[in-house]
């Protein structure tokens, strides 16, 4: 039989709950901004992305909206001080350029926290999909 995915409270089959909270890495203002308008829109009470990684970075904020409201998202330099941080947020969305896209997926898959990885790349090798 094949393995069983288990959501955040054991439930067979659940990938994602109301409560879900993302590290987004590398900062890409259109994809979350349209995560929070989809937050917003489905009634989430608080943004699934709970910060960003923006690899070189010494921290700071960034600037979205939540509906109408402005708020701060957390930036941090890596993936483990966000994960630190940020220690129930269990998903890693990856906006990595192909370059960096392989090393920063192996580093989320071992970071004990990160539950679901995402990479969305323009291109990736073939060599590297199947590692």
């Amino acid at each position: 039989m094949g393995s069983a995915i288990y959501g955040q409270q054991g439930e067979l089959g659940q990938l994602f709950s109301k409560e879900t909270q993302a590290i987004f890495f590398n900062w890409k203002e259109k994809p979350v901004q349209r995560m929070l308008d989809f937050d917003f829109l489905c009634g989430r009470p608080t943004p699934s992305v709970a910060c960003i990684v923006q690899p070189g970075s010494n921290g700071g904020f960034q600037k979205v909206f939540f509906g109408d409201e402005e708020i701060a998202i957390p930036v941090y330099g890596s993936t483990t001080e966000a994960a630190k941080k940020h220690p129930k947020a269990d998903v890693f969305v990856n906006y990595a350029s192909f370059r960096s896209a392989y090393e920063s997926t192996m580093e989320a898959l071992q970071t004990a926290t990160v539950r679901v990885v995402a990479v969305i790349t323009e291109v990736a090798s073939h060599l590297n999909v199947t590692d």
